[in-house]
């Protein structure tokens, strides 16, 4: 339920494509932090200060949400929800500059996630959708929006309509374990890039474990050596690993629940965009999303994709997002 675009890493492009910017200005102090790692993040910060106007925390009831925002009348809106792993400014890094050209982009972190923060222990995605469509409401928002989420974002995203459709024009599921995701499938994917569990691919604490993680998420690995692969381990996800395990108990604990909903799917125009290849969750779950809502859905899949489509195919994916949202 997470991406990455190792091609600009490996050049040391200071562009943090990659969504393991994640959020180490707050879990580490900058003279913990490698130096690379602190550059990525300024540059994403930058690059969203470039295109998103408005940048605030908003406290909802149970949470204090950090999103970013543009408010032009002129424009329809779209919520960007990311997956695990990322923050928003790094997960839709390649998505900010264009679609914020058409569209008024509102960019949250998830809860547990780069700047939002809640004390609840929440860890359910219902609880994911209405903070985040508190902040909304406080911002000021009155018409329909669109929402597009990549892997945990899109369960967010099918939530956000399962339980506020009458808000909703269109939505777009990325790589999203909706509906027909489960964790047999997702062990049994994670069994053949070399380990046990998807938890060992979603926040690995080994150097086997970013390794099954680069084979099952990555369509173009990381050509970097076992020193760099442990600073990583070590700044991006051994801080996060008990939430991150938290989140995905819970899907696993609730996942007869969320297999039984329709999210509103039979009523609501919903684009799915998946790679051929993902090692998460298998391109069969937005077939299969596909085949029960063939009245509402259409369904892109990139053949050389992993569970990285927006990373991997770009401007194609910016491309069928504008159009799917314009017509």
């Amino acid at each position: 339920m997470l991406s990455f675009d190792s091609k600009h890493f490996c050049r040391m492009k200071l562009i943090p494509f990659l969504f393991l910017t994640l959020t180490v200005n707050i879990s580490y102090s900058q003279n913990k932090t490698p130096f690379i790692f602190r550059i990525q993040d300024k540059q994403s910060i930058k690059h969203l200060r470039n295109y998103i106007k408005n940048d605030t925390l908003i406290q909802t009831t149970n949470a204090i949400i950090h999103v970013s925002y543009n408010q032009d009348s002129l424009k329809p809106y779209l919520l960007l929800l990311h997956g695990m792993g990322a923050n928003g400014r790094s997960n839709w890094y390649n998505q900010i500059k264009p679609l914020s050209d058409k569209f008024n982009l509102i960019i949250p972190d998830l809860i547990y996630y780069g700047e939002s923060t809640s004390d609840s222990k929440d860890y359910s995605v219902e609880f994911q959708a209405q903070q985040i469509n508190e902040a909304i409401e406080k911002i000021g928002i009155k018409q329909k929006i669109n929402v597009a989420g990549f892997s945990y974002g899109g369960l967010t995203t099918a939530m956000f309509n399962e339980l506020y459709h009458h808000k909703i024009s269109k939505i777009i599921i990325i790589d999203g374990p909706v509906k027909y995701f489960s964790s047999h499938s997702a062990d049994s994917l994670a069994r053949v890039a070399g380990v046990e569990s998807m938890k060992q691919i979603i926040a690995p604490s080994n150097l086997k474990e970013f390794d099954a993680m680069q084979v099952a998420v990555m369509s173009s690995p990381f050509l970097i050596g076992k020193s760099m692969k442990k600073k990583m381990i070590h700044y991006f996800f051994k801080p996060h690993k008990a939430i991150r395990d938290a989140q995905i108990d819970y899907m696993i604990t609730h996942q007869t629940k969320y297999q039984n909903l329709n999210y509103n799917l039979d009523i609501t125009p919903t684009l799915l965009i998946w790679g051929e290849k993902d090692g998460v969750v298998p391109a069969s779950v937005g077939r299969n999303l596909h085949k029960a809502f063939n009245k509402t859905t259409q369904l892109i899949i990139y053949p050389n994709a992993k569970h990285d489509a927006h990373f991997s195919y770009t401007k194609e994916v910016n491309q069928a997002i504008t159009d799917f949202l314009k017509n």
